[in-house]
């Protein structure tokens, strides 16, 4: 919040350097924060609602606080030109940084590292996103004197007319929609956030063919294998995903394996490495596998049957003629039930096989 509490100031204060930057950012923003009540209800899932909330929560209790840290300063003193800086203004404060701003080393730390620090960067901040980039950003020392010098370099040959395209980062959809304010179709990098909860998995595995899963009560050894996958003790972890480069999370594969074939001995022949990974197949045997990828499918049918629409729904409801935020909304939706669709079909095919051997 630091940068967008300058970014403020240098609004509020006349004759700014920047202003001729500042007065071209956009005066309001796609990002959730400023969605209205409806479409953040449309976004039905559930760790985005969370995570809008939160940031919601955090502008207006800031807001509160520097409220009455600038109420009783004179108005030379007032860092924003005695300008009213409430909720709303801090989020677009915000959101500008959070949709404009790089990361990049700032200044070197005594052992020789350099901080890492968000920078608005001018004229850079107008190249939009693509996985496919055609330019990156270069950072580097001057060697006059220490000013650092930022370029955009052409990674491939750029024809006239084309857009300069850089790579924001491999983000899951919540974080282009939070942070950016726009959802990229068919994202490979998204995924569905789970919560690793023994109760859900057995009844997901009692839906895959298990007549008596022990997710809720795991043998001494099993639940020291949870331990290692940091998914049982005081501090675990319990956010598992599905989607994105793994399709299944590893440590939730894992999991599977281990509780799901209560053969402590084989379980053991293997390093917890191999047990998280999908392309290994089967190191349980097939019956095992078999078992946990039906698991998996359960978990993703639980998962669609927690959303109030269906795809079609949505895609019926985007057809219309829709605000840009219900555009927003619904086609983040559909993207995250589209993902656990594929997981599902992906999972299917790989029991198909394996009870084909």
């Amino acid at each position: 919040m630091k940068l967008g509490l300058k970014l403020l100031q240098e609004r509020a204060r006349k004759g700014s350097f920047w202003w001729p930057y500042i007065s071209n950012l956009p005066e309001t923003y796609s990002v959730p924060i400023f969605f209205p009540g409806e479409d953040i209800k449309n976004l039905q899932y559930a760790p985005l609602l969370y995570q809008v909330n939160k940031r919601c929560r955090f502008l207006l209790e800031f807001g509160k606080i520097l409220k009455h840290e600038l109420e009783n300063l004179k108005p030379d003193d007032h860092p924003f030109s005695c300008q009213d800086v409430d909720s709303s203004a801090l989020g677009w404060a915000m959101s500008a940084v959070s949709s404009r701003a790089f990361r990049l080393y700032g200044g070197k730390r005594p052992d020789g590292t350099r901080s890492n620090v968000p920078m608005m960067l001018p004229l850079i901040d107008m190249c939009n996103h693509s996985f496919d980039p055609n330019a990156e950003i270069v950072q580097e020392e001057a060697n006059s004197d220490r000013n650092m010098l930022v370029k955009v370099v052409a990674g491939k040959e750029i024809k006239q007319n084309d857009p300069l395209l850089l790579n924001y980062g491999c983000l899951s959809s919540d974080l282009f929609l939070l942070d950016y304010g726009f959802v990229i179709p068919s994202n490979p990098y998204d995924c569905i956030e789970l919560k690793y909860d023994a109760a859900l998995l057995d009844a997901a595995s009692m839906a895959a063919g298990v007549s008596s899963p022990s997710f809720s009560s795991p043998s001494p050894w099993q639940q020291q294998i949870l331990s290692h996958l940091n998914l049982d003790g005081p501090n675990s972890n319990l956010k598992v995903t599905l989607g994105g480069g793994e399709l299944v999370e590893g440590r939730l594969l894992a999991a599977l394996r281990a509780v799901l074939s209560n053969d402590e001995e084989a379980v053991k022949q293997h390093d917890l490495e191999t047990l998280k990974s999908l392309t290994v197949e089967a190191p349980l045997g097939i019956s095992t596998e078999v078992l946990a990828l039906r698991t998996v499918v359960a978990l993703c049918v639980i998962a669609l049957g927690h959303f109030p629409t269906k795809i079609m729904e949505d895609e019926s409801l985007l057809k219309q003629n829709v605000s840009p935020t219900t555009e927003l909304a619904l086609q983040f939706i559909i993207q995250k039930k589209s993902l656990i669709v594929d997981v599902m079909r992906d999972l299917s095919k790989k029991v198909k096989s394996l009870l084909a051997k």
